[in-house]
């Protein structure tokens, strides 16, 4: 931030504080002192929060190399104290305990608007080039395309030659379909996932400077208080769910009305899945709830004519107005309330995003993409990939699920689900719902602690093969059983190992980190901080495949140096995959 705006800032800030002090002052000489004392407190808050951030900033910046040497120190000490700790029958699970709770005493529910938020770390920060601020979620880095020139997702022909570097690896169940994954589209619908939390004008600025055909493809799409984007390149079409806003309570209705409902389509029994993502996409087919409100009907107009007409009339004429407009404010303003839509993603048509399903308007969108030739390259065929991180990544999921259900014409193009710590969403019977051919094309990447993947606990692994990611940005991939397509589980949160600013491998990035994140992992939770999108989308740009796990009780168990693998587990290695024996996976 330059000189004068920091200036700006500050004489905003004393202005502020001081015309709540006056109040205060005033209320002070009516008598009401206990306003008055909640004034001067607020005044003095006021005026503490950007020294406070300011002096924070500063002092990060200028102890930097002191603090990277204290804790590589201090992780060398605490090393063998925490490996006795976490092996003790006693110490071990009280202690684990102790922090569980103390972590639970973190959540609060942030009162503060999301503009303002952008708006104080901006100021520190930097605004985006597009002239808008960052979310909170990507403020703390503001990297997305490494380059104007980038290919968002590689061609055919390099995500083939990855695919077959990865199915060269034994399988007992020859009828097994074997993952076709790519770590460089993970990488690519990583970048995009991460984008979604950002408002349209920052998402069409990046999605444009990567080369993206946003005048006549990109599309957003909201529906009550989920929301998405659509776009396409080079006959690539991506679905790119957004994940929860911390500053948007309705995310946060979503997330927690987790009953389970049963699910089934024309040929099969589904399961069981998360009620809220599921209601969330809203109905596959048109309802009368869902038809659109016709803005010229007779309901929205109302004539008063005050002329030619005897007072009676007129007067009558003007009380039903009123009524009509009071009417009319009271049920749009309840039914914001109720159901509120972030401005940036609705649009100018507010009935049909309000009544019109997630599902519904992505669906005859992504359609229409395909039937149009003149974005169609000629001889090529079109392939659809569906995204998100976090509530992103259940939402697509779900996606997926009502396409199967309603035998969606997009499972012709279906070319991957990949989904970037995403939290569970069914029981075991939904975790076994798809068939193998669309199993094989679903990734979820799970970056070391991250939280949000183990919870519901008492839900099952989500369908598809785990990407799992340890703090060394080292990949583990883990496809589904053989027999059973049941999903490998993933392992505990590791509460009593090094992590967050203890782990050797953060410490050794943290030069590279902005100082903003550096205060996130500060504040925040190690498991909280391993659920940030950046976080995924660095470990898939520089990360390299180490193992394929095959028939693994659990996953994620290398990150803690544990060998918990039974005896007919198997793990092939890509750099010794050409000495393995037999067939090959």
């Amino acid at each position: 931030m330059s000189s004068k705006g920091k200036q700006l800032v500050m004489e905003i800030t004393i202005l502020v504080s001081f015309v709540v002090a006056l109040v205060g002052y005033y209320l002070n000489y009516k008598g009401r002192w206990i306003l008055s004392l909640l004034c001067y407190l607020t005044s003095v808050f006021i005026m503490s929060v950007p020294i406070v951030l300011y002096a924070s900033f500063k002092t990060i910046q200028y102890f930097m190399p002191f603090i990277m040497r204290f804790l590589t120190r201090l992780n060398r000490r605490l090393m063998p104290i925490a490996q006795y700790v976490s092996h003790h029958k006693i110490l071990g699970p009280t202690i684990n305990i102790i922090i569980k709770s103390q972590f639970f005493m973190w959540f609060v529910v942030l009162m503060m608007s999301d503009h303002v938020i952008r708006i104080i770390m901006g100021r520190f920060a930097g605004q985006h080039a597009s002239n808008q601020y960052l979310s909170l979620i990507n403020v703390g880095d503001n990297r997305f395309f490494k380059s104007i020139h980038e290919e968002l997702l590689p061609p055919i022909k390099e995500q083939q030659e990855q695919a077959h570097k990865l199915a060269n690896y034994g399988m007992s169940n020859p009828d097994f379909k074997r993952p076709q994954y790519s770590l460089s589209v993970a990488h690519a619908l990583s970048v995009a996932s991460k984008l979604a939390y950002e408002d349209v004008a920052v998402v069409k600025y990046e999605l444009e400077k990567a080369g993206y055909d946003v005048e006549h493809t990109f599309k957003a799409i909201g529906y009550k208080n989920v929301c998405a984007y659509v776009i396409e390149k080079n006959n690539d079409v991506l679905l790119v769910f957004r994940g929860t806003n911390p500053l948007n309570i309705q995310n946060y209705v979503t997330n927690v009305d987790a009953g389970l409902a049963k699910v089934s389509s024309s040929k099969c029994y589904m399961g069981k899945v998360h009620k809220g993502f599921w209601d969330a996409m809203g109905a596959t087919e048109a309802t009368e709830s869902s038809r659109p409100i016709q803005e010229s009907s007779s309901e929205s107009d109302i004539h008063i004519n005050l002329s030619s007409a005897s007072l009676y009339q007129s007067f009558a004429t003007s009380v039903f107005g009123i009524v009509r407009i009071i009417k009319a404010l009271s049920f749009n303003i309840f039914a914001n309330v109720l159901d509120p839509i972030d401005a940036s993603w609705a649009g100018h048509n507010s009935a049909i995003i309000r009544h019109q399903s997630m599902y519904r308007q992505s669906e005859e969108y992504i359609l229409e993409l395909f039937k149009n030739a003149d974005v169609m390259d000629v001889g090529k065929k079109k392939r659809f990939y569906i995204c998100g991180h976090s509530l992103g990544g259940a939402l697509a999921t779900v996606f997926l699920a009502k396409m199967i259900q309603k035998e969606s014409p997009l499972l012709e193009y279906f070319e991957g689900l990949y989904t970037y710590g995403q939290p569970n969403i069914g029981d075991k019977d939904f975790s076994k719902a798809f068939n193998q051919d669309i199993t094989c094309k679903i990734f979820n990447h799970v970056y070391n602690n991250d939280i949000v993947p183990r919870i519901p606990y008492w839900y099952s692994p989500p369908p598809g093969t785990l990407v799992f990611i340890d703090s060394s940005y080292e990949i583990s991939i883990y496809p589904p059983n053989q027999k059973t397509q049941e999903p490998i589980p993933l392992r505990g949160i590791s509460y009593l190992h090094l992590s967050g600013l203890l782990n050797k491998h953060v410490i050794m990035r943290l030069r590279s980190e902005t100082s903003i994140r550096i205060l996130f992992r500060i504040l925040l939770p190690f498991f909280i901080n391993d659920h940030f999108p950046s976080d995924y989308s660095d470990a898939l740009l520089s990360a390299d495949i180490k193992w394929v796990i095959l028939d693994e009780n659990e996953a994620g168990n290398e990150e803690q140096g544990q060998e918990k693998l039974v005896s007919t587990s198997k793990r092939y290695s890509l750099q010794i995959a050409q000495e393995e024996e037999g067939t090959m996976y």
